[in-house]
């Protein structure tokens, strides 16, 4: 594991179909630390609980997002660094600055972002070639039950009210930000990214 000069988080935001994960899992490799991410939690609940309309999904976000800084807390009170993955929104803010604070760590916030169009194409996509959990596909329930519509699609108008419009841009803590069009994720350069990190977090130079 990367000894940096102080225990460090590094948070991978921004909006989905971004490629957080696959970022992430760059990020976790170049550093030698763990990838916590929000989505892996929810998965689980969804295999354990379940759900049986949208209020009870929304709730195992929460839920999923609270034991998400439960663990990661538990990593930086133990002296060690961690990455977390998640599509922070402003309501984070202050459970997310709090925890940093009081594990006195340093923070890199990197975000990503793109073409809003182009983000709801690949998001739609993503779902119909059943890549991911599909807990996170459906909306009334889960596990569905027999007779269920399995192929859904997120409408346009619908991608705007629960991204666009749920303060996942305006997520800011304290500390340095990378922000990131992933408009076209092939172009991200990586290792530039991972040097400004590895910067900031061994000589606490601020790229704001």
């Amino acid at each position: 594991m990367e000894a940096f000069v102080k225990k460090s988080l590094i948070l991978v935001a921004g909006m989905p179909a971004t490629g957080k994960s696959t970022l992430a899992k760059k990020l976790g490799a170049a550093f030698g630390l763990p990838v916590l991410e929000k989505d892996e939690i929810k998965e689980g609940m969804f295999d354990t609980i379940g759900y049986a309309d949208l209020a009870a999904k929304r709730q195992l976000d929460k839920a999923a997002a609270a034991v998400l800084l439960r663990v990661a807390r538990a990593v930086l009170e133990s002296g060690s660094s961690a990455i977390l993955v998640n599509n922070f929104d402003a309501d984070m803010r202050d459970d997310v600055q709090a925890m940093i604070d009081a594990c006195d760590c340093r923070a890199v916030t990197v975000f990503l972002n793109g073409d809003a169009d182009v983000l709801y194409e690949r998001y739609v996509a993503r779902d119909k070639k059943k890549v991911r959990h599909p807990g996170h596909t459906f909306i009334d329930r889960y596990p569905p039950k027999e007779g269920d519509v399995t192929d859904l699609s997120m409408t346009r108008e619908y991608f705007a009210a629960r991204f666009e419009g749920h303060g996942m841009a305006d997520f800011r803590i304290d500390g340095a930000r990378f922000d990131v069009d992933a408009t076209h994720p092939e172009t991200i350069d990586a290792p530039a990214l991972i040097a400004q990190i590895r910067s900031v977090l061994n000589e606490g130079e601020q790229r704001l």
